[in-house]
């Protein structure tokens, strides 16, 4: 039961995402208000290719203070597939208010590397941007390829290689 009310739910929310702000088009700076940390797909179903992911990830005291330098994410490495990308083709930036919207976007310029295998990126940075307690740093990647089985998948993501937290992605 909970499984189906899960699977409608998305169904809803997949359907609202073209008629709202939510992320998985346009430009960096795309968002709505109510944007969690998390991963989401602009297309979450099974087999989909080629998948721009966005990974909202919130900084906190611990993160206050130093420079944004870099944002890892893991996905379990015998469901996705991440492929290589070029500079230009990674957006990212920064939220600074806490509004869902990107208040200060980065241009490839600032990437010192996008690192991928089979089952992760990492994109390193060189910013010169210091993270506030209450920053958000927002990551879209265009190359992901979705599981073939629809299910609940965990992905890690960490940033600056000092902080992870897991996050719950589904599929299908």
């Amino acid at each position: 039961m909970r499984r189906a009310i899960a699977v409608v739910t998305l169904a809803v929310l997949v359907s609202l995402a073209g008629c709202s702000a939510a992320p998985g088009g346009g430009s960096a700076g795309d968002g709505g208000a109510t944007e969690a940390d998390g991963v989401v797909a602009a297309d979450a179903s099974t087999g989909a290719s080629d998948v721009e992911h966005t990974v909202r990830f919130s900084a906190d005291e611990s993160d206050a203070g130093s420079e944004w330098e870099s944002l890892t994410v893991e996905y379990p490495r015998e469901h996705f597939t991440v492929d290589s990308v070029s500079h230009g083709d990674v957006t990212f930036g920064v939220d600074t208010n806490g509004d869902g919207d990107v208040d200060r976007e980065f241009n490839e310029s600032a990437i010192s590397g996008v690192n991928n295998n089979d089952y992760s990126f990492t994109l390193s940075l060189d910013t010169d941007y210091t993270l506030d307690a209450d920053d958000t740093v927002v990551v879209r990647y265009p190359a992901v390829d979705n599981p073939d089985q629809p299910g609940e998948y965990e992905i890690s993501v960490t940033l600056n290689g000092a902080r992870t937290t897991t996050e719950t992605f589904t599929v299908g």
